[in-house]
This record gives C-alpha cells, sequence and structure tokens, in this order.
C-alpha cells in the first residue's frame, strides 16, 4: 500500500523558523561550561520562547542528540542501553510545552549516534555489529518520545539517514517504513524527514513527508511545488562558513570557534529565500548560534529581529 504523506501545511503556515545546535558542545558566552547535566537544568526556557516570538519565528528546532549521544531529557530506553546518557529535567518536554502554549510548532533534530563521534554509543545499540538490535533500539528510543510529547512534537528531523542506510545494508536494507511508524507515535500527523546530506536532491525512502534541506547557502531557490523527489521544500540552513568547513558551515557555538567575530547575513538575503520557500509551498528553518544558558548570538538575533521586520510588511 503506497505511503499517505502526513500534511506538510501546518509547518509551512508558520513561514519561517528558528534551529539551534544546543549540544553537549554548545559554550557559554565566557568561561568554562557547565556540565552537561547542570546546563539541561538551568536552561531558561521562557526567555528563550521570548527571543523565538521576537525574532517573529514560527517554529523552533531542537537538538536532542548531535554529536554525542546524550539526551537532555529522562529517558529509560537510553538509561537502558547506556546509563549516563540522559538528564533529570525534562527540557524538550518543558520545551514543548511553552511552545505550544505560545502558539509555536517544535520539531526535534535527533542523530542516532552512528558515525565516529560517539564509539562508546555505536558499540552499546548495536550499530557497530548488530543492526537488527540498532534498529529495534532506534524505533524504541523515538517511540517513547514520541508518545512523550503527543501533539506538541509537531516534526521530527531526522539526520543521517545515509548512516542509516548503510547500517541496513547489513541486513538487505534498513525497515523504513518501521522507522516511520515509530517516529509517529503518539501523533499520527508528525512530519518525518531523514536527512541525505547538504543539498543532495536524494530520498531513500517514500515513507517521509518532507525534504530535509539540509542548506549552507541563501541563494538556494526551489523550483516547482515539489522537489524532484516528490516531497514538499523546507530548508534548514546554516549561514555561518568558514575556510575549514567551506561545506557545511558552522551549526554549533563550541570551543573552536566561539571567539570568532561572525557575521550574520543581511536580514534582506534571509526573507529573499523565506519568500521563495512559500511561494513554493515550504517552509525555512534559520540555525542560529546559541549560548549554554538558551542565549542567541547578537548578531543572528539581530537579523532575525529585522527580517521579521521586513516580513510583517510583506
Amino acid at each position: 500500500m503506497a505511503y499517505e504523506r502526513a500534511d506538510f501545511a501546518p509547518l509551512a503556515a508558520t513561514g519561517y523558523g528558528i534551529g539551534v545546535h544546543w549540544t553537549t558542545a554548545t559554550m557559554p558566552r565566557e568561561g568554562n561550561p557547565l556540565a552537561y547535566e547542570r546546563a539541561v537544568a538551568r536552561f531558561d526556557v521562557p526567555a528563550f520562547v521570548a527571543q523565538v516570538k521576537e525574532m517573529g519565528a514560527g517554529h523552533v528546532l531542537f537538538t536532542s542528540t548531535h554529536s554525542r549521544h546524550h539526551f537532555p531529557c529522562p529517558h529509560p530506553v537510553v538509561d537502558g542501553i547506556l546509563p549516563g546518557r540522559t538528564c533529570e529535567r525534562d527540557l524538550l518536554g518543558d520545551l514543548a510545552s511553552a511552545l505550544a502554549d505560545a502558539g509555536l510548532r517544535f520539531i526535534v533534530y535527533y542523530n542516532s549516534g552512528t558515525h565516529a563521534g560517539d564509539p562508546e554509543w555505536r558499540e552499546a545499540s548495536g550499530a557497530d555489529d548488530d543492526a537488527e538490535r540498532f534498529f529495534d533500539n532506534w524505533r524504541s528510543i523515538i517511540a517513547y518520545l514520541g508518545e512523550r510529547y503527543g501533539d506538541r512534537l509537531t516534526a521530527w528531523w531526522f539526520d543521517g539517514g545515509y548512516e542509516l542506510e548503510a547500517v541496513g545494508k547489513r541486513i538487505g536494507g534498513a525497515p523504513w517504513a518501521d522507522l516511520t511508524i515509530a517516529a509517529k507515535a503518539g501523533h499520527p500527523e508528525r512530519l518525518v524527514c531523514y536527512n541525505p546530506g547538504i543539498e543532495n536532491m536524494h530520498s531513500y525512502t517514500d515513507h517521509q513527508d518532507y525534504w530535509a534541506g539540509e542548506i549552507c547557502r541563501l541563494n538556494f531557490i526551489p523550483r516547482g511545488d515539489l522537489t524532484p523527489m516528490g516531497l514538499p521544500w523546507y530548508a534548514f540552513v546554516s549561514w555561518h562558513g568558514d575556510s575549514r568547513k567551506p561545506r557545511c558551515g558552522h551549526w554549533v557555538m563550541n570551543a573552536d570557534n566561539r571567539a570568532v567575530s561572525w557575521r550574520s547575513p543581511p536580514a534582506e538575503a534571509a526573507a529573499g529565500m523565506v519568500r521563495d520557500f512559500h511561494a513554493a509551498g515550504g517552509a525555512v528553518t534559520f540555525n542560529l548560534f546559541c549560548y549554554q544558558d538558551g542565549d542567541i548570538y547578537d548578531g543572528d538575533f539581530a537579523t532575525m529581529r529585522e527580517l521579521a521586520t521586513i516580513l510583517k510588511a510583506w
């Protein structure tokens, strides 16, 4: 039976949103970082949501895991796989509730930890040597969160679709249909995508609802009402690049780049991208640098405030 995509229109109606890679590597404005669990406990959700509203954003994309598979929330499934990788505070839940109360939609980013940056998780999860166990764990991890957050979680943004595909080759292919079923636990209309890489027009499966749209330039223009793969247009944009990362840019305010005086783009350039994606029925999320307390980098915040003013007059 053909897969029936969830309706992308409610996310498209938000126009644009902001994303933050808030991770175990995120740094404060100055000084030494707090231990991750303490940083999770002290993240100022009301102040963060107030910034989101001031920037005129209609949705937020927030990382659950990134380079290290460590969750900013309780998670009994993860505790059973590898203890010490969860937190007492449910930061994701607090964000989901605060954003819902503000009339904003919530997207959660998840990286399954299959890359080389977290060998301890790779081994514990089965990514290295037991693909069946790995996918069972993946489904259980995601379904638990989906049930926990219900309709407060509008969409998943699953990073590393190429890594899931690589693990799946050991068992004749990744079980994409079953992964998507797990991702919709607690809210059947939840949107799902699997990232194929930067600006890669490739789809691993029909069992997804929109293009992941990892993009690192503001002059990307969607052509047509759908992507070449037949998926709704979406852009998750990083605008901080340098010579050491010419293709993918920077996404996290970390120890390597905190001291750099980053230039944010002209607000009109960002507004042009929003207009182009809106015309194609899509949506845009701008990845902003975020400090460990949840405060947005000043340059990015200023650009987004100006963007909001421009688009109010549109």
